[in-house]
């Protein structure tokens, strides 16, 4: 009787069909490839003639024999080779399902010949360097021998026999690296563990390097979609194939099964050059680990900003690869070794990222955990433990199933490292949580900021991201924990990463608070004055499944979860605070260590206040209103006609299609230094005056008193250009009833006005409510927009900034006429 705890289900055959290439058939042979051809019109041509040997057959140590393709350069020359290990077959780079994923991410299939394997190297561009590539269809694949097993050291050992082979053969140098993202990064982990003798580098791009915490039961929640996808659609063979699903069920506690799918990574020493980002819900965990924990002394980490395969096939990162193994397998001294050991990426989410900024540790030297404690009274993060114990709870079936809590930055801040929550919850009526977190970036208006990480941002892709697909759309760092397997493993985990043991169960009994640690994805975020960061946590997964057409987790909860804060059971949440906020991209240049702080200062000349952004902001304003000046009132109505027609046509559908309800937001002003009776004074007074009333805001287009106390206003409402007319304001209009949700109280705010805005033809399509309160040091302004409900929330979002703007320059005037 076998002691391998392994489950197997029968392969099936690799037939015709989406996973099917032109070279996908069982054809041995050695044929040459001119300069010049193409395999398919879609694809690249090749540049150099090329040697295909096809299904060569190689033997491993214990009698199997797999097949595998080799590419190399025609002529006597000997080259170092290239390994792309993985179960996909080595002829599916044609297949209509790898045509179908680089349409989907917005790849040109022209980048590559079809001769790569899926995510693997490209044979074209490779050889030209004077490289060759093996393509294997490894263990139980197509018609190779055996049986598949899925990321252990089992493939590590496969592979290494590969590797001795591949060295030995006559057009060889000897010298044999791996690249690769996914599939093909996570095997070069368990090959270069075993240490073959003649892998000289390895290229990791994004892959996962613990089966159990990353793909089957990460947090410990039996959450196999991807692991489905993959095992039903990969693995094509006439043996059987490994069946994670039914080890996940019958294993759900680390066990020797899942340490065997652990890279020895003290075992690591080869050179390497690892690829991450901080957006692949499947791999960016497992890539961070492995970098962290291999022994290689000479190893590099890059971490971008998009996705891995839009990033693998980018043409400038394509040529650093090959500096990379031109120093490790062609002995070239091109000064590789002065590339920075760490390039991170700065994400802005708002078009400002930063990348290849340079380091030698990850998280740089210069960032401080620092705590966020959360405060269930308040819901905000502080920088100091509540000293009152509160609760903020959610019931897992309700909506809203999540709590959440909210910092805003006063300066400019940036976050770089690995993020934790330290939480103290409870569950009631039931003896266990699966508990999600994430960390966003909100703008200063309180909305998420999120970034496609591919080129194709097209309306399927915004469909399919709305919720899931989540490696295709950033929207945080997130992390997630079944809270019966809270329990620590104190060999592996740190204080800026904490790692769970897996291994007992601990169930909580009713009214028992306990204390977890929940490790979040490393973040590189950058924050501006006066964004937000936003920390949530739910009953479900907030991020949804990380690829499309994959069956969603549902979680193992019910009742009421509570999460404790303050006093005694100070929960907080660790973030990775740089000391400075300014960073460079890494030059390209080879002799290029150090990288210097990029930054422009203002040191002499002007003698007036304030910074070069405030000269920009005077001299724009004023130029905008030179322009409105010279083309005057009516040339601005006659050259906006058609946007304004547009405009109120749409308005007019949309408030017909609200059959008289409304939507609000509001936006509030503190001031300081100014009353609420001063400003209201300088409003009324300025009211008729256009120019004034035009400076508030650049989309004032139009601000035109009528005869009969009327205003016409031609402004954007949204993306809208609109004319619309305000009849002005009163303290108690016929509809100030449907405004009471939003009424402060009178004692508050004693300066109250409401208006409505209607088209010419009379139809309402916004009301403004208006409530000025005095301070104990100014006076807050809290102003509130109505619109049609069946408007898009981005005219609300919209015309919340526009108030913002609009009434925070009167003030500013208000208060200059006073000197």
């Amino acid at each position: 009787m076998s002691d391998d705890p392994k489950v197997f289900v029968p392969s099936q055959p690799l037939k015709p069909g989406p996973r099917y290439g032109i070279l996908s058939g069982f054809d041995p042979g050695t044929r040459t490839l001119p300069a010049g051809f193409r395999i398919a019109p879609p694809f690249r041509s090749v540049p150099v003639e090329i040697v295909l040997e096809k299904d060569v057959a190689v033997t491993l140590r214990d009698g199997v024999t797999i097949y595998v393709d080799v590419l190399r350069p025609a002529g006597a020359q000997k080259v170092p080779v290239i390994v792309a290990w993985s179960p996909y077959g080595k002829g599916q780079g044609t297949s209509p399902s790898v045509m179908g994923i680089f349409n989907l991410v917005g790849l040109d299939n022209g980048v590559v010949s079809g001769l790569e394997k899926f995510e693997g190297p490209d044979p074209a561009y490779w050889c030209a360097q004077g490289y060759a590539i093996c393509n294997p269809d490894i263990r139980g694949v197509a018609d190779s021998d055996g049986d598949s097993v899925i990321w252990d050291r089992q493939e590590g050992r496969d592979c290494y026999d590969l590797i001795e082979w591949l060295a030995v053969q006559e057009w060889c140098t000897g010298k044999v690296a791996m690249s690769g993202t996914s599939y093909l990064a996570v095997s070069q982990w368990f090959t270069a563990a075993e240490q073959p003798p003649h892998l000289a580098a390895i290229n990791p791009w994004e892959g996962v390097s613990d089966v159990y915490r990353d793909l089957v039961l990460r947090g410990g929640m039996p959450d196999t979609g991807f692991a489905r996808q993959l095992q039903d659609n990969s693995y094509w063979g006439k043996g059987r194939k490994e069946d994670l699903l039914a080890e996940a069920e019958r294993y759900p506690l680390m066990a020797d099964l899942w340490e065997d799918k652990i890279p020895r990574f003290d075992r690591i020493t080869v050179p390497a050059y690892v690829v991450a980002s901080y957006s692949n819900t499947l791999h960016t965990a497992g890539t961070f680990r492995a970098w962290r924990r291999m022994a290689s002394k000479e190893k590099w980490l890059r971490i971008h900003n998009s996705q891995e395969w839009p990033d693998y096939y980018d043409e400038a990162n394509r040529e650093e690869l090959r500096r990379f193994f031109d120093r490790y397998l062609k002995g070239e001294d091109n000064g590789w070794e002065q590339t920075p050991r760490v390039r991170y990426s700065v994400l802005d989410l708002k078009g400002g990222d930063q990348v290849g900024v340079g380091a030698d540790a990850f998280p740089p030297k210069d960032v401080t955990p620092t705590k966020y404690y959360l405060d269930g009274r308040s819901r905000a993060l502080t920088p100091t433990a509540p000293t009152d114990e509160a609760t903020a709870a959610y019931d897992v079936v309700s909506n809203p199933d999540a709590v959440s809590f909210i910092t805003r930055f006063d300066k400019e801040t940036v976050l770089v490292g690995y993020p934790k929550a330290h939480l103290w919850v409870e569950a009631r009526g039931s003896d266990d949580m699966d508990l999600f977190v994430l960390v966003q970036k909100l703008d200063a208006y309180g909305t998420p900021l999120q970034q496609f990480t591919v080129p194709n941002q097209s309306a399927r892709v915004q469909d399919i991201t709305e919720r899931g697909a989540s490696i295709l759309r950033y929207k945080g760092s997130d992390g997630r924990l079944r809270v019966s397997l809270r329990h620590l493993d104190e060999t592996l985990s740190t204080d800026a990463v904490p790692a769970h043991s897996f291994d007992r169960i601990e169930k909580l009994s009713p009214g028992e608070v306990v204390e977890v640690e929940i490790d979040l994805l490393p973040i590189g975020l950058a924050f501006h004055p006066g964004e937000q960061l936003r920390f949530v946590i739910s009953g479900r997964s907030l991020l949804g499944t990380l690829m499309p057409a994959i069956r969603e987790y549902t979680p193992a909860n019910s009742g009421q979860h509570v999460v404790h804060t303050g006093g005694k059971h100070a929960s907080y949440l660790q973030l990775p605070v740089q000391a400075s906020s300014q960073g460079m991209a890494a030059k390209e240049g080879a002799t290029q260590r150090e990288t210097t702080a990029f930054a422009v200062e203002l040191v002499s000349g002007p003698t007036a206040a304030g910074g070069v952004d405030d000269f920009e902001l005077v001299f724009a304003r004023r130029a905008l209103a030179r322009l409105k000046a010279l083309i005057g009132r009516q040339g601005l109505m006659d050259l906006l006609a058609r946007d304004i027609e547009e405009g109120n046509a749409f308005l007019r559908e949309r408030a017909k299609a609200s059959a008289g309800k409304f939507t609000s937001g509001t936006t509030v002003l503190a001031v300081r230094g100014l009353k609420a009776a001063q400003f209201v004074h300088w409003l009324e007074n300025s009211f008729s005056d256009e120019n004034i009333l035009l400076a508030g805001e650049p989309e004032h287009f139009v601000i035109a008193p009528n005869p009969d106390s009327t205003v016409t206003i031609v402004e954007n409402l949204g993306p809208y250009v609109c004319r619309v007319v305000l009849p002005g304001f009163d303290t108690a209009p016929s509809w100030a009833a449907e405004a009471s949700n939003e009424l402060l109280p009178e004692s508050d705010y004693p300066f109250r006005r409401l208006g409505a805005m209607h088209l010419p033809d009379g139809t309402v399509v916004g009301r403004v409510l208006t409530q000025f309160g005095d301070t104990a040091e100014g006076f807050n302004a809290n102003l509130t927009c109505y619109f049609p409900a069946a408007c898009p929330e981005d005219i609300l979002e919209q015309h919340r900034q526009h108030l913002a703007v609009e009434f925070r320059n009167w003030i500013v005037a208000a208060a200059g006429a006073r000197r």
